[in-house]
């Protein structure tokens, strides 16, 4: 914020007309620089959505200004996000920077982060050393390209950490490696959610940035083995972190107690069970630690069989074709209906603006730079 200022301040100048003209100009340019001069950012903290331009409209709609693109790691789906970008140049870019957020909605575009769901492709066969030390990985060249968030594991146990499936195992060496260096040059880490508890402790005692979980629900609300324990939430907030509430129902409806029941949820999480988990953790850890991941997978395979997956299974989800989620939250256009509801309940518009959005903007200012 003011960064203009920051790096030049005012110039010395003789003569009354050519100092009051640079105070001016140098003043306006700080003005455009800050927050104020573009109003709160609003951010999907993460949705694996398809980048189509029918989805940029729902972004609109939404009100949304930053996209953070989750995505399982994969190289054709970078390649078709950055074609995607290149094409629609005219609205959207990636940003790299939290000044390129602000700058990018300034110009009134949307800005696209991009975020992986797991760390394999660090570690790509032929790619990587880990004989060296420190180990060589693919990690630098996935930042060049604007990777800026990425969880290490997803649901399943791999070489650097456990999944939500597997809560009793602990982050590996590599994984600490892997941690270590995604801190070191800028990437935001993700936990809880699809990241086991013992690994997403293990992850925020060794934390010298903030934390996050992108997308998770609340545990002590419904026990499903997907969602976030009060324990791992208040470490990510002792980071300086956030957690980051999805819009699925069966994380909000569906939990071990359910299983043979039902295919299909007799009560549907809507719009005032979602805003129940940001009451919850308003009182948990308060309005700084908290934020939108709506987890939206429009235009994206969404089909979910828990009886034929062993990512999902029944204590997880029931039969999701596609994935359905909180009744009146079923998209991202429908984000002013969250507003609405936190507004209902008596929420101050400052303390809102921080779960739209700002809350996200402090923390990528603190892991990737402002």
């Amino acid at each position: 914020m003011g960064s203009e200022m920051n790096r030049r301040g005012l110039m010395k100048l003789t003569g009354g007309s050519l100092l009051a003209a640079a105070a001016s100009t140098a003043a306006g340019r700080a003005v455009a620089d800050e927050p104020s001069a573009v109003g709160p950012i609003i951010v999907d903290g993460c949705s694996p959505a398809a980048p189509t331009a029918e989805y940029l409209e729902l972004l609109r709609k939404g009100g949304v200004d930053c996209w953070n693109v989750s995505m399982l790691p994969s190289l054709l789906q970078m390649s078709q996000l950055l074609e995607f970008a290149a094409r629609n140049a005219a609205h959207v870019e990636i940003a790299k920077t939290a000044a390129d957020i602000r700058r990018i909605k300034r110009e009134g575009r949307i800005s696209l982060t991009i975020g992986w769901q797991e760390a394999d492709l660090f570690v790509m066969k032929g790619e990587s050393d880990w004989w060296s030390k420190p180990p060589k990985t693919t990690m630098r060249l996935f930042y060049d390209l604007g990777l800026r968030v990425c969880g290490l594991i997803y649901n399943l146990t791999n070489a650097f950490a456990g999944g939500c499936l597997d809560p009793h195992v602990g982050l590996t060496k590599a994984g600490r490696t892997i941690v270590s260096q995604m801190q070191s040059l800028g990437i935001l880490v993700d936990v809880g959610g699809h990241t086991g508890e013992r690994s997403s402790l293990d992850i925020i005692v060794m934390a010298e940035r903030p934390v996050v979980c992108t997308h998770s629900n609340i545990a002590a609300l419904n026990a499903n083995p997907r969602n976030t324990s009060d324990r791992v939430i208040e470490g990510i907030a002792k980071t300086g972190g956030l957690f980051g509430v999805s819009a699925i129902d069966p994380f909000m409806s569906w939990g071990r107690d359910d299983v043979g029941k039902r295919k299909e949820p007799r009560r549907r999480a809507d719009i005032k069970r979602y805003v129940d988990e940001l009451d919850y953790l308003k009182r948990l850890v308060g309005v700084d630690h908290i934020g939108v991941g709506g987890d939206f997978t429009t235009g994206a395979t969404s089909s979910i069989n828990p009886e034929e997956s062993f990512a999902f299974p029944p204590e997880m989800t029931y039969l999701q074709d596609p994935i359905q989620y909180a009744q009146g939250f079923e998209d991202i256009s429908k984000l002013p209906a969250v507003r609405a509801e936190m507004e209902r309940r008596g929420w101050r518009t400052n303390d809102i603006d921080k779960v739209m959005g700002e809350n996200w903007m402090r923390v990528y200012e603190a892991s990737f730079g402002a």
